[in-house]
């Protein structure tokens, strides 16, 4: 990668890397405080678990949703006003799903977790944005910093369910309207973070670099097709999919199995920063151990965490903390390993001027992945329960772990851009 002259690429690579990390903290505070709340605000409206996949599956279509919009959009303006663009809608979605809540109206609550998976959309894209200027052997470092970067958010987050409740109560609101009301102050901090700082802006100076046009910003299937046609892409989606998905289905239904059994919201928040601690805390060591180990065995590591995840979860039928803490903190950890290893192959996989198109279409892909099984998880835990919806994950999960193992065994991955 040869630096336009008179750019210090190495230090603009460091400036990114420090405002991607502050913007991601206060983005992941928002969607983990409002995450849990809106499973418990749809089951407190329609007084039945059956459906409280809805609020997952609104905010999973936003995330789908805004990965391929903001991607165009991004590939044409740049990461700033994308990222930018992307947490503004945010701050709409939540204050719209705030007044969902207090109206006890589900489709306006639904209307606002849609645009706060744009939120959760920009803040997955900002993953690549770390990865644009960073040299092939230090991407997976890239990219797994500013998901570390998420655990401080993500950790804190649910630990302001409690207080905002308290405080919306207290002035005449609905409880759980008022954790949607602080998520909407973090995303506008995020969005102020990235508008003023992200400068230069990284991909414009990677595309320069590398003597890159900017791209026709490609649709959905042709991207895709771009993914599928690559080993190392297609090994990278399937990840990103699998682990997503397996983590969005029983985290989703976490909230709602403790509650059934006695805990109260603090509680589940504690258990629920647990998880996204899981997620977030050692991303560093899951980017280390990609770059240094390789991608199919940092893949192969996080299907066997997501697999024992599964089983200990499945084993909690009464939500006994002894299991639901280690279980979901698993479960955040399995799906790091898988995100950041899938991350950097769908990134190195294909080439310069076709990266945008195709980290967008990737995203896309996991997102409605994971919205088909948050969806179908309310369904299976209500008729179910909450362990055969886990198994199910273990299935998946282990089907994840089988391709991992055939492929280090039989086949040679060719990455290259």
């Amino acid at each position: 990668m040869a630096a336009p002259a008179t750019i210090n690429l190495e230090l603009v690579q460091r400036r990114t890397l420090r405002i991607l990390f502050t913007s991601s903290i206060s983005a992941r505070a928002a969607t983990s405080v409002m995450f849990f709340i809106a499973v418990l605000a749809i089951d407190d409206i329609l007084g039945s678990g059956r459906w409280a996949g809805l609020t997952t599956v609104a905010m999973t279509l936003g995330t789908a949703y805004s990965s391929s919009a903001l991607s165009s959009f991004m590939d044409r303006h740049g990461r700033n006003p994308g990222l930018t663009l992307g947490y503004a809608v945010a701050v709409g979605g939540s204050l719209v799903a705030a007044l969902g809540t207090q109206l006890q109206m589900v489709p306006v609550l639904l209307i606002g977790m849609a645009g706060v998976g744009v939120g959760q959309g920009s803040t997955n894209l900002s993953r690549y944005a770390a990865a644009d200027l960073a040299p092939p052997t230090q991407r997976s470092r890239a990219i797994s910093f500013v998901v570390f970067a998420s655990t401080i958010g993500a950790v804190t987050g649910p630990l302001f369910a409690g207080p905002s409740s308290s405080l919306a109560e207290r002035i005449g609101y609905e409880e759980l309207a008022g954790p949607f009301i602080a998520g909407a102050i973090f995303f506008a901090i995020s969005g102020l973070i990235v508008q003023a700082g992200l400068r230069p802006d990284p991909l414009s100076l990677a595309q320069e670099a590398d003597g890159a046009q900017r791209e026709k910003q490609l649709g959905f299937m042709p991207a895709l097709n771009i993914v599928l046609a690559s080993a190392g892409a297609r090994l990278g989606l399937i990840t990103l999919t699998v682990s997503t998905a397996v983590m969005v289905s029983v985290m989703a239904m976490t909230p709602l199995h403790m509650e059934a059994h006695g805990h109260g919201t603090d509680n589940i928040g504690w258990v629920i920063s647990a998880h996204t601690a899981g997620m977030f805390a050692f991303a560093p060591l899951a980017g280390w151990y990609s770059d240094r180990k390789g991608r199919l065995p940092a893949v192969f590591v996080g299907s066997v965490i997501l697999l024992i995840s599964t089983i200990v979860a499945a084993l909690a039928v009464d939500a006994p903390n002894i299991l639901m803490f280690p279980s979901l903190y698993l479960l955040g950890l399995g799906w790091s390993f898988g995100i950041v290893a899938g991350s950097a192959l769908v990134t190195e996989s294909v080439k310069v001027d076709e990266r945008v198109s195709a980290q967008g279409a990737a995203d896309v892909a996991s997102a409605l992945a994971s919205g088909v099984g948050a969806l179908s998880s309310g369904f299976v835990f209500s008729m179910a329960g909450f362990h055969i919806l886990s198994l199910l994950g273990t299935a998946a999960a282990g089907g994840l772990l089988l391709l991992a193992f055939v492929r280090t065994r039989t086949e040679q991955l060719t990455v290259g851009v």
